[in-house]
């Protein structure tokens, strides 16, 4: 119903604005020597309307490709911290199923990306414990504990 109302009074502007072109005699007279330009008053209208929506345009299209880069930048930053979250779900659904290789190597992963360090780090700890790896499983407590303060002591001991 709202489309409906605004359609018709759009008909009706234009059909009011066709009205009153239609009755108007004016002119313009633009001299810059040694030129003369006449033109009707509803024609220069029509040029200026035209020209203000044509800088409108060209502004606008500026103003998105001046923030193009922001938009890039931002747009990679969501890719990656999705891939890292995807890693860090990978983790610990191979780790809830018993695949303890799979899950130290995507905790590792999300890790690197920085998703969680604190959860990934004693994901892959538990995983690489889990695996008698305990040089690695003390690795990645050793980063457990510098990524949360904390809790210094969060998961296993050495």
């Amino acid at each position: 119903m709202k489309a409906l109302f605004w359609t018709l009074a759009i008909l009706l502007l234009a059909v009011a604005l066709t009205i009153a072109a239609t009755h108007n005699t004016g002119y313009v007279l633009l001299v810059y020597p040694p030129y003369r330009i006449e033109l009707s008053l509803n024609l220069l209208l029509t040029l200026l309307a035209a020209a203000f929506f044509i800088a409108y345009g060209l502004l606008r299209i500026a103003r998105r490709v001046l923030r193009l880069p922001a938009h890039v930048r931002a747009f990679k930053e969501q890719r990656q911290q999705d891939k890292a979250r995807s890693a860090m779900t990978e983790g610990m659904q191979n780790f809830a199923a018993g695949n303890y290789a799979a899950a130290e190597k995507h905790a590792a992963h999300a890790l690197e990306l920085g998703e969680t360090p604190e959860l990934n780090a004693l994901i892959a700890a538990r995983a690489a414990h889990e695996l008698k790896a305990f040089d690695r499983r003390d690795a990645y407590l050793a980063q457990a504990g510098k990524a949360c303060a904390d809790y210094p002591n969060a998961g296993m001991t050495p």
